[in-house]
């Protein structure tokens, strides 16, 4: 059986700050909050990004530090946020974000929990983008500073859900490297 190692296995620097989001929402600093989770939420996306493509370049070689390098530089490329969220989860599911969410709507069920008010909105990445990184963008480009209680709260929210769409999208990818592998075991069985 294949395994596949991929340096760093978790992605510790994203769940740091988000962790640090959940200190900073305990300590009431609800803008610092919408900074870190958004961090955090981007980390976790580029940590997709290089881990999927190195293990693609798997198939045939090692990456290399040039590799990485070049995945960096076409991950800058893309700078906003919407082509980033479509980016990873088509090269993870074949569907670009707002399918997928589509076609896994349990992974809203904490925000329909916790904003009954939303349970009839449709939940797509420019929801996502509208309610938490323009948000985002008002702290750090405009020099917005007096969020309060519910944005710092609906942020973390937000964010805590789309660590859940990439897990659950990363998952799908395992499996579907999975199904692959065994069928090419089967395949490679010399038949008598």
């Amino acid at each position: 059986m294949a395994f596949w190692f991929v340096n760093p296995l978790g992605n510790f620097v994203g769940m740091r700050i988000f962790s640090r989001a959940w200190a900073e929402l305990t300590n009431e600093d609800f803008t610092l909050v919408i900074v870190l989770s958004a961090m955090a939420v981007e980390c976790e996306l580029a940590r997709l990004f290089i881990k999927w493509n190195g293990i693609d370049l798997m198939d045939t070689r090692t990456p290399t530090p040039a590799d990485k390098d070049d995945w960096a530089e076409q991950w800058r490329k893309w700078t906003a946020i919407a082509v980033r969220l479509d980016k990873v989860s088509t090269l993870l599911t074949g569907e670009d974000f707002d399918s997928f969410l589509s076609h896994n709507p349990t992974l809203l069920k904490p925000i329909h929990a916790k904003y009954p008010t939303f349970t009839g909105v449709l939940f797509t990445k420019d929801f996502f983008i509208k309610e938490f990184f323009y948000k985002r963008n008002r702290i750090v480009h405009l020099g917005e500073i007096d969020f309060k209680q519910p944005d710092g709260e609906m942020c973390f929210t937000l964010a805590a859900t789309l660590f859940e769409v990439m897990k659950e999208m990363d998952g799908q990818r395992i499996k579907a490297m999975d199904a692959r592998h065994a069928a090419q075991r089967i395949a490679s069985i010399p038949t008598v």
